[in-house]
């Protein structure tokens, strides 16, 4: 590591430091997503090895769709809860969860309402019972960001730690028993079931909120209007999820969705500490915005340490990836290779701006955000509709590199607040990616 980045990472100002509730709460969310990422390989290893490409392919197919609804169902509510500087009453926690599900059930019936024109652009109907059965998880996903949300503002991290990995774990078993079962797709979809329906009741068990459904208008449209705001800029970044199912299906087939899902996959869990950062940003930089000197120092050092990680994960498995898919799922699965370093690229390149994303978040510009995630979502699904259908996957990966450039609006965004270095994390990156690629 450069002294540079050693003297960011070990530099802090009384105000900066991080406070040991946070940093504790923070350990935990960290062993979490440490442990999540052996889950979420177990599992994919389980499900790629016994149910094949194509089962697995149907599944992404169905689940890409979903996930991108349930990321819309809780419309920023979840944010607006913990960014209060006040605590919630519990009226409001109810005007929430009215709100929620309100949202979340038309989105399940608009997700129902598409079936027939995605049966016409794919060309065929495998994946619509699965697809059917899990649009019934977006009312569950939406409504677990209240009590979710409790948690984070009470910093419990280690309550929202021990909620989410549980419901992965189960997930994992779930779907480990059905696929020896021989069950096919069932058995990714019985283990996000299990998943979702576990995490929804042992987050209302573990905050103490009682499940309740009452409206108040100034609540609502406060709730509405920074919630806009918020789902806009983060379920912009969202759209990106349909790319593979909907572009990669319709010009590759279910298989090369698999492939490509499976790469995605991998570099995701990978960088799943990406995930931990985002959330502890947004609940520890909201408490210093009134003091940007030492708002950007914790946002520098925290930049540093999110490559200093990951970098040296996604490397090791460019390495030893051949041989891992040799013995662990099958030469059939070696596809997905030729599309891991530019996926493992982006994700890193993301890296470097995500938390700066969250800082822009706390400081009320989400449109800055949203501009570049449509802006990055746009580019992505540009290539990929130019290059899939003439180099198949390989396309796709030369799109993520391609949607790595809209993030330099993030850095001006940033900009106009304070200045951030790259003057140690420019070297590191570069030679990460050198690694991925080499």
């Amino acid at each position: 590591m450069s002294s540079a980045c050693q003297t960011e990472l070990s530099s802090a100002s009384p105000t900066a430091a991080i406070s040991p509730e946070i940093l504790r709460g923070g350990g935990f969310l960290a062993l979490r997503y440490g442990l999540g990422v052996l889950v979420s390989v177990g599992n994919m290893l389980v499900l790629t090895w016994w149910i094949g490409p194509h089962a697995y392919g149907v599944f992404v197919t169905a689940i890409g769709i979903v996930a991108f609804l349930a990321n819309l169902a809780r419309a920023g509510i979840d944010t607006f809860l913990v960014r209060q500087t006040e605590t919630p009453s519990a009226s409001l926690y109810n005007t929430a969860s009215a709100l929620i599900f309100l949202i979340s059930t038309c989105l399940m019936i608009a997700g129902a309402s598409v079936t027939y024109f995605l049966i016409r652009w794919y060309g065929t109907r495998e994946f619509v019972l699965p697809y059917v059965v899990l649009l019934l998880s977006v009312p569950v996903i939406g409504l677990t960001g209240v009590p979710m949300a409790k948690l984070e503002r009470e910093l419990d991290f280690r309550a929202v730690a021990e909620i989410e990995f549980s419901g992965q774990a189960l997930g994992l078993l779930v779907g480990t028993v059905m696929a020896a079962l021989h069950g096919g797709v069932w058995a990714p979809v019985s283990g996000q079931l299990a998943w979702q329906l576990f995490t929804f009741v042992a987050a209302w068990r573990r905050s103490s909120l009682r499940i309740g459904f009452h409206f108040q208008a100034a609540p609502v449209k406060e709730m509405l209007r920074y919630g806009l705001g918020c789902t806009a800029s983060l379920r912009a970044w969202q759209v990106r999820t349909l790319v593979n199912p909907l572009l990669v299906g319709h010009y590759v087939g279910v298989e090369g969705v698999a492939f490509v899902a499976l790469a995605l996959r991998i570099a995701e869990a990978l960088g799943t500490f990406r995930l931990a950062a985002g959330r502890m940003a947004i609940a520890a930089l909201a408490r210093i915005q009134n003091h940007l000197d030492e708002f950007r120092q914790l946002l520098q050092r925290a930049m540093c340490w999110q490559v200093v990680t990951l970098g040296p994960l996604l490397c090791l498995f460019a390495l030893v990836g051949p041989e891992v898919f040799r013995h662990l799922v099958g030469n059939r699965w070696l596809p997905s290779l030729s599309v891991y370093p530019f996926i493992a690229a982006g994700v890193l390149i993301n890296s470097v701006y995500n938390l700066q994303a969250s800082a822009l978040f706390v400081l009320g510009r989400p449109m800055i955000v949203m501009f570049c995630y449509l802006l990055h979502v746009g580019v992505l699904a540009a290539v990929s509709f130019l290059l899939v259908p003439h180099i198949g996957i390989a396309g796709y990966g030369w799109a993520e590199l391609a949607a790595c450039g809209p993030y330099i609006l993030i850095h001006v965004g940033i900009a106009r607040e304070f200045t951030i270095s790259y003057r140690s994390l420019a070297p590191m990156t570069a030679a990460f990616l050198a690694l991925l690629f080499a």
